[in-house]
């Protein structure tokens, strides 16, 4: 026997053991399916029936039931009535007996006589439901009595005005008012029994009891020749059709006499119907053999076909210059994969496990890995996300390799495996590196030319800073105060990858609490690099004193006005010390590229120099930690365009940098006009890490605290709250001290003041002392 198969009109057959008997040459049409590509699932076998009532069983049940019923509702419907129509009878009688006996005794209550109340009494007794008659009179003596009246009737015979019926259940009582036309009144009380209107139901019931019998036993001898009748033909036909359905197809048909009722009908349709099955399944055996033989032949060239695909796929995937290979949701790779991975990683292990494979080149990798597949598999997040978290990058075998996860879901949305793409950015990466230290060095470049000496003192405290932070030297808040003023000055020049550097150095200074010297040297080995190509582009060191134009026009005016020799020489020694203009500059030009960074709109700077002039050597730790300062205005005081606005100000920010002397003071001055210093904020940071905060002057020793930021978060510009405090120890080295005013919504100012006397010759003017005094 075959399975058969069928598909849109079209049979496929397979072979499969006999389900039928061995001798019948049946078979069984197992399914019907609707598309080619995949196998129909072998059927559930049928559940057996529980066995039930026989259709004799029920068709008995039936008639006994239907003719049990209307002879109950007949005997009940006709007992009802009948009981009901002598009950009417009897108290119809009982009113007669009332009005009647009422009239006949009207001149016994006149008169007063008894014997014309038995007279008419009497009579009336003849009638077998009479149980009593009294005659009562109009003061309530028994005027004539016959049989007893029931004892609680005595108080209804008071004030009867119109005859009234009392139904009871063993009595029907009137009540009749006798007026006799002489004047006297009376009262007489009917009783009549129905003792026999109960006997008569007794009969009745049991003659309904005795024809509901007979009627059941009658119903129950025709129930059971109709239902035998029907049952044996209907279990014919059930008989055929139960071997039908287990493939006996070439049994005899159904004979039922040539009977034409509807049994008779549905045998004829089931004979036609068996016998259209039986060339249906030929035709389809048919068919079958057809279409199996087709199958075979369309199969073989499948194969064929995919296997000419599989080839061309594996010299693809062995020929491909990136990775490919797919991971079920237990991490396991799927056999076909590119060859190149065997190059780059070695061969596969014979567990198939990517951790694992991934683990023998970097265990750190894999254990990240594995901790994101497994929240990928887990699903408690959007696939997107999850897919997201896992190593985009990996540095394997000396390699870079950057990695894409596309997932392959299943026809229910869920995961089902992954694809991996990997691909050796390695070259990539070096190409970018050298673009951008190609970029970097021209900006250097561009800073020697425009200020060859500030770049050359720039140049001399990174590497000081540089050489601290490698040697281990520094530790604590000098160490991050190192870090921080180096990846400030260091984004100023725009040496990003020295930033960079810090900030991740930064970063681990946060988690570790030192530095190792293998931690610090891939900053030494940058510095390096850097200071190489630096040596280049400077060429050639030489000792000589640059002057400005402005410095050029003083003098010759003075030399030309016979000025006096210690003003000259005044002028001509201070050559030899920096303007402050040039530092106040450099300022603003990183508060403007600083601005850049952040996407904010350019500050607009005012500088007043004042023609100051200060020792090199002894202010660069200042000027270089004063950016800080600025960096903090831009950062954390200017408001957004939109922002100044809406407050009345004009949308660009505004800076002020000011060097000033006087008499007894030298300061340096930092401004701005944004939303001035949160307090309030700076307040909460204090109580949080114990410092005091009762007065402003407590706030602004806090606002100076190592490790104070009022920021929640660390970015690459603020966070650390180590600025500040570098600032601050800059100035309290030069003997100086920092004076803060901030108003809400106007802006702050950063005040660093000095002693002239204490700062001595090293502070000058190319004024002349006169005009200095003045």
């Amino acid at each position: 026997m075959e399975h058969t198969e069928l598909e849109r009109g079209t049979a496929s057959v397979r072979p499969g053991p006999p389900t039928g008997p061995a001798d019948s040459g049946a078979i069984r049409v197992q399914q019907i399916i609707a598309t080619p590509s995949k196998r129909a699932p072998r059927p559930a076998p049928e559940k057996k029936p529980r066995r039930g009532l026989s259709i004799l069983q029920k068709l008995l049940i039936l008639i006994l039931s239907l003719v049990l019923g209307v002879v109950a509702m007949l005997g009940v419907y006709l007992l009802t009535g009948q009981v009901a129509d002598m009950r009417a009878g009897l108290e119809l009688k009982a009113a007669a007996y009332g009005r009647l006996v009422s009239k006949q005794v009207e001149s016994a209550i006149a008169f007063d006589d008894r014997e014309t109340a038995r007279e008419v009494f009497d009579s009336v007794a003849q009638d077998a439901d009479v149980e009593s008659l009294t005659l009562f009179t109009a003061k309530g003596n028994v005027l004539r009595a016959w049989g007893s009246m029931s004892s609680d009737l005595s108080q209804e015979i008071n004030g009867v005005m119109a005859q009234k019926m009392l139904v009871r259940k063993e009595q029907i009582v009137v009540l009749a008012p006798v007026v006799s036309l002489e004047g006297p009144r009376g009262t007489l009380v009917v009783e009549l029994s129905t003792r026999r209107l109960t006997e008569s139901l007794a009969r009745a019931r049991q003659r309904a009891a005795l024809a509901f019998v007979l009627a059941a036993l009658l119903g129950a001898v025709g129930a059971f020749s109709i239902a035998r009748s029907l049952s044996r033909r209907l279990q014919a036909i059930a008989n055929a059709a139960d071997a039908a359905a287990a493939g006996d197809l070439n049994q005899k048909p159904v004979d039922d006499g040539q009977r034409g009722d509807e049994i008779g009908v549905m045998v004829t349709a089931f004979n036609a119907m068996l016998r259209q099955i039986r060339e249906l399944v030929e035709h389809i055996r048919k068919v079958a053999r057809e279409e199996q033989a087709r199958l075979t032949q369309l199969v073989a060239e499948r194969t064929a076909e995919l296997d000419a695909r599989n080839g061309d796929m594996r010299r693809v995937l062995d020929n491909v210059g990136q990775g490919f290979l797919t991971i079920n949701t237990r991490g396991q790779m799927s056999r076909e994969r590119s060859r190149i991975l065997e190059t780059w990683f070695g061969k596969a292990p014979e567990s198939g496990s990517f951790i694992e494979y991934l683990g023998r080149l970097d265990p750190t990798a894999a254990a990240w890995f594995a901790l994101g597949w497994d929240a990928v598999v887990e699903g408690m997040l959007p696939l997107e996300v999850t897919l997201d978290q896992l190593p985009k990058r990996l540095f394997l075998a000396g390699r870079h390799f950057q990695v894409e996860y596309r997932p392959i879901l299943d026809a229910n949305g869920a995961l089902e495996r992954a694809l991996l793409v990997l691909s050796d950015v390695t070259a990539v990466l070096e190409r970018e590196r050298a673009e951008a230290d190609e970029r970097e060095v021209t900006r250097l470049f561009t800073r020697i030319v425009a200020d060859r000496a500030g770049f050359l003192e720039f140049f001399a405290e990174a590497r000081a800073l540089v050489d601290a932070v490698s040697s281990g030297a520094l530790d604590g808040e000098r160490l991050k105060r190192s870090l921080h003023t180096l990846k400030g000055n260091a984004a100023i020049y725009g040496i990003d990858s020295v930033a960079r550097l810090c900030h991740e150095l930064e970063d681990t200074l946060a988690d570790t609490a030192t530095l190792s010297e293998q931690d610090a040297s891939p900053l030494s080995a940058r510095w390096n690099e850097l200071s190489s190509k630096v040596r280049v582009l400077l060429g050639e060191s030489r000792d000589r004193l640059e002057i400005s134009e402005d410095d050029y026009q003083q003098i010759s005016k003075a030399v030309g006005a016979h000025a006096p020799h210690a003003e000259i020489q005044n002028m001509i020694q201070s050559w030899r010390l920096e303007p402050t203009e040039s530092r106040l500059r450099r300022v603003a030009e990183h508060a403007e590229a600083f601005a850049a960074r952040l996407e904010k709109a350019p500050p607009s700077v005012d500088i007043e120099h004042n023609q100051l002039r200060l020792r090199a050597e002894d202010w660069s730790e200042f000027w270089s930690a004063s950016i800080h300062v600025v960096r903090n205005s831009i950062d954390h005081g200017l408001e957004t365009p939109e922002e100044r606005t809406q407050a009345g100000k004009s949308p660009e920010g505004h800076l002020g940098f000011r060097t000033r002397l006087t008499a007894t003071h030298f300061s340096v001055e930092f401004s701005d006009d944004g939303r001035g210093i949160d307090w309030a904020r700076v307040s909460e940071k204090a109580k949080a890490s114990g410092l005091a905060v009762a007065t402003r002057k407590d706030l602004i020793e806090a606002l100076f605290a190592d490790g104070l930021s009022t920021r929640d978060a660390v970015t690459q510009s603020s966070g650390r709250g180590v600025g500040l405090a570098a600032v601050r120890t800059a100035c309290q080295k030069l003997g100086g001290a920092v004076e803060v005013e901030s108003e809400a919504g106007k802006g702050s100012l950063f005040r660093f003041v000095w002693p002239a006397a204490v700062l001595g010759a090293q502070l000058r003017s190319s004024r002349s002392p006169q005009s200095l005094a003045r």
